[in-house]
């Protein structure tokens, strides 16, 4: 299921941050240059891609030039988050007033304790 998120792109930083408004932030996880806050229930609040520009033209499948000008167009932004085994797979669509869609961003982040290290 998608779920769409708020968005909000600071091209002098070049920020990206994506946030469910409804959810409240309790921690994160830093990941590179992407962060993922969660609730208190662990359940996805928000993303916030630093050097967006770059690391998204990195991490997509279709190797399109991105600039700050195409991230301040954004129309729109949905959420897909899949539960699978051990990791939470988080797939990102950003929708650009150009009618782009960019291919999904899979993001695999823990949510359980590994039961390698656990004691």
């Amino acid at each position: 299921m998608r779920i769409n998120f708020a968005y909000d792109y600071d091209s002098k930083n070049d920020s990206l941050f994506l946030y469910n408004p409804k959810i409240k932030s309790k921690a994160s996880i830093e990941l590179d240059d992407i962060v993922i806050d969660f609730n208190n229930k662990k359940q996805l609040s928000a993303i916030e891609i630093t050097n967006a520009t770059k690391m998204l033209a990195n991490l997509l499948e279709e190797k399109k030039p991105l600039n700050k000008t195409m991230l301040k167009s954004i129309k729109d932004c949905k959420i897909e988050i899949i539960k699978q085994n051990n990791h939470l797979v988080v797939r990102l669509f950003i929708i650009l007033k150009s009618k782009q869609l960019f291919t999904p961003l899979i993001i695999p982040t823990i949510t359980e304790p590994s039961p390698a290290i656990a004691g």
